[in-house]
């Protein structure tokens, strides 16, 4: 087992080494929050983040990045925030498995639903007494850019371990035949999807040994745009996180791509779409109308939550 070489800091036991610490609050009065401690307490702001698996929040610096507090937005009626965290930031997977090893063994389990960023980062979540939560998180917050966003930079032709439960995302190089099933869940022309299946990139969700989920990139024709093309999540696990953390691998990976602009266009009839590009930062642009008709390609009539399929919606993030 690899574990850290580094001097246990004092007071510390020799399984439990974290490189950073978080406390995490949730607030009914989000913005004054923020103004409290950063204009009035004069913490200093590290990162802010908005629709970040449905959350927005602010990470202020302890006062660097060893030690941070983390403000996320809540519901004004909350008694107590939905986030209260305590977050140890480990070197690696090894040391995450010697840190939980006393919680084993004193037959404890992690929480089984914890939230879908943590899921998708391969953190493990254990409740103590009071019902608050600590993370074990597999990446040192500061120093290192957290599992989903490195998992975007790194091609992968197949999946990860076959007993795998944690979530994985990465490029996928093989074959598009075999995802296309998936890709006509998220397109109803055959002819407009054999336009463009094989173009741009695809970043496909693996989850023991299978693809869950993937999202398609295309470039446009301005260089510092890119449209995502196509994107579905297999039925049985919608919900559970999984199309998030992959837009939010695609708005990271764009970024550092250096585009400044990310596209996508749905139906506006699929009143869920709307919901959930809106929730994940995108605004809207504009309506083509009559996107959706028998003269490019789609059968008629198709119906979506009792709405005609005809209108296109274009959304944008800019990034």
């Amino acid at each position: 087992m690899n574990t850290s070489t580094a001097e246990v800091p004092t007071g510390w036991s020799a399984q439990l080494r974290p490189g950073a610490v978080r406390f995490t609050r949730s607030s009914g009065r989000y913005d004054d929050t923020i103004r409290f401690y950063r204009d009035v307490v004069g913490l200093p702001v590290i990162e802010t983040f908005t629709a970040s698996f449905g959350e927005d929040g602010t990470i202020f610096g302890l006062p660097s990045t060893s030690t941070h507090l983390e403000i996320v937005r809540g519901a004004p009626e909350e008694p107590r925030g939905a986030f209260d965290q305590l977050v140890l930031y480990l070197d690696d997977q090894d040391t995450l498995e010697a840190a939980v090893t006393p919680l084993r063994a004193h037959g404890l389990t992690p929480v089984a639903d914890p939230h879908p960023y943590w899921q998708a980062n391969g953190a493990v979540l254990y409740a103590d007494p009071d019902g608050r939560q600590v993370v074990f998180a597999p990446w040192v917050y500061g120093r290192a850019p957290d599992p989903l966003e490195l998992s975007s930079h790194e091609p992968h032709a197949g999946p990860p371990a076959p007993d795998a439960e944690q979530l994985a995302i990465s490029e996928y190089t093989g074959d598009r035949a075999g995802l296309r099933s998936l890709f006509e869940l998220a397109e109803d022309s055959l002819t407009q999807l054999d336009g463009y299946l094989d173009a741009g990139d695809v970043l496909a969700a693996w989850r023991r040994g299978s693809v869950v989920g993937h999202l398609q990139l295309v470039a446009t024709q301005d260089d510092a745009v890119v449209e995502l093309k196509n994107m579905a999540v297999v039925p049985h696990l919608r919900g559970t996180g999984i199309g998030r953390a992959l837009v939010t691998t695609a708005l990271a990976r764009s970024r550092t791509e250096g585009r400044s602009q990310v596209v996508v266009a749905t139906a506006a009839a699929d009143i869920g779409n709307l919901r959930f590009y809106q929730r994940c930062g995108f605004r809207f642009d504009a309506v083509e109308r009559d996107a959706f008709t028998p003269d490019t390609g789609y059968p008629d009539p198709v119906v979506i939550d009792g709405i005609p399929l005809l209108d296109r919606i274009w959304l944008s993030q800019d990034l």
